[in-house]
């Protein structure tokens, strides 16, 4: 495998200046061609005219998979207030002093469960019924639930959408009601100690 250095040069087809161009490698942020996130800091073939990237050498393909693999996607759904209030007390029993920042990782935690069990489908319908039959007060103020995952939490819950016929909003809402049942209910939650030591990880 050829290895590049900053200042080298070389030639690529430039698709800006559509021409084969003069390349000088050098190190510089690169968005991905989806615009779904950005990696920082990677080598890569600049056009000596026009100033664009044109290509990546081979060394910078493990920073562009690590980068892609963090990559975020925003999360936004309206809740009911009390379902938010839910799994906040949820993670109030987990760690007092998490806070917000627990809620995406709680809700990924039990969306790989289901994902990962051969009858958590059916499960998660029935709990997506569950909660869409609930009734509550005429009147009742909404919350907007908003933060942002991984590309791979973003990857389940598609699938897990799309298998259940549900939106986003309807698996958070199911997803809500299990957490409400294994840590908000029971007065020993079996969850609990797995998922205290899941959050001293995300607090270090």
């Amino acid at each position: 495998m050829k290895i590049c250095r900053a200042g080298e040069t070389s030639h690529a087809i430039c698709a800006h200046c559509k021409a084969l161009v003069p390349t000088t490698f050098a190190y510089r942020d690169v968005p991905f061609e989806d615009g779904a996130g950005i990696v920082r800091g990677i080598l890569a073939a600049v056009c000596d005219r026009c100033g664009l990237v044109v290509a990546i050498p081979a060394q910078s393909t493990p920073a562009i998979r690590r980068a892609r693999a963090v990559a975020e996607v925003a999360l936004e759904v309206v809740l009911p207030a009390p379902e938010l209030e839910l799994l906040d007390l949820a993670i109030w029993r987990i760690d007092p002093e998490a806070g917000q920042r627990l809620r995406k990782s709680l809700l990924a935690f039990y969306l790989a469960r289901f994902a990962s069990e051969p009858q958590g489908a059916d499960r998660l319908r029935t709990l997506i019924e569950a909660a869409e039959t609930a009734r509550h007060p005429a009147g009742l103020p909404r919350k907007r639930l908003s933060c942002k995952i991984s590309h791979r939490t973003d990857a389940v819950l598609r699938d897990m959408a799309a298998g259940l016929k549900a939106s986003r909003t309807q698996i958070v809402r199911g997803l809500i009601r299990e957490i409400d049942l294994r840590l908000v209910r029971p007065d020993v939650p079996e969850d609990l100690e797995t998922l205290r030591q899941a959050a001293a990880l995300v607090a270090a």
